[in-house]
């Protein structure tokens, strides 16, 4: 019977002991991973996209980009702008409309990078299609 319960007990006991390295090794990383959150909305221009990050290094410049939106042929590039001191950014942008197609931005997604330019450490967030239908 004790050998039984070692056995039962040794997968628990290994389990909390690689809970508890990975807890610690978290606590020496430093800064929490960069985050990134986007607002897409149909508008008049076309699609208005909000880019919200945190977690960045200190005026890190960040590329933006993401998936071709529905309907075109190409990815969309959304240029370099610079966290602020404390890591953090928000900046609007709007792309074009790309289809007159309401089926196609209801079923298609976009999926948004930013990337830092200097360690290359990236973030996504996704956003259905329906910002590019055109109005």
């Amino acid at each position: 019977m004790q050998a039984f319960v070692r056995r039962m007990l040794a997968p628990v006991l290994t389990i909390t002991a690689l809970s508890f390295t990975a807890t610690i090794a978290s606590a020496f990383t430093g800064q929490p991973k960069p985050q990134l959150s986007i607002e897409a909305e149909r508008s008049p221009q076309g699609a208005r996209i909000t880019f919200k990050g945190k977690n960045w290094p200190a005026a890190a410049r960040i590329k933006l980009t993401a998936t071709r939106a529905p309907a075109s042929t190409k990815p969309q590039d959304f240029g370099i702008i610079d966290a602020d001191s404390t890591g953090t950014f928000t900046v609007r942008k709007v792309a074009i409309c790309t289809t007159q197609n309401q089926e196609d931005g209801a079923l298609e997604t976009v999926t948004f990078t930013a990337a830092d330019s200097a360690t290359g450490v990236k973030a996504t967030a996704t956003a259905r299609g329906n910002a590019w239908v055109c109005q």
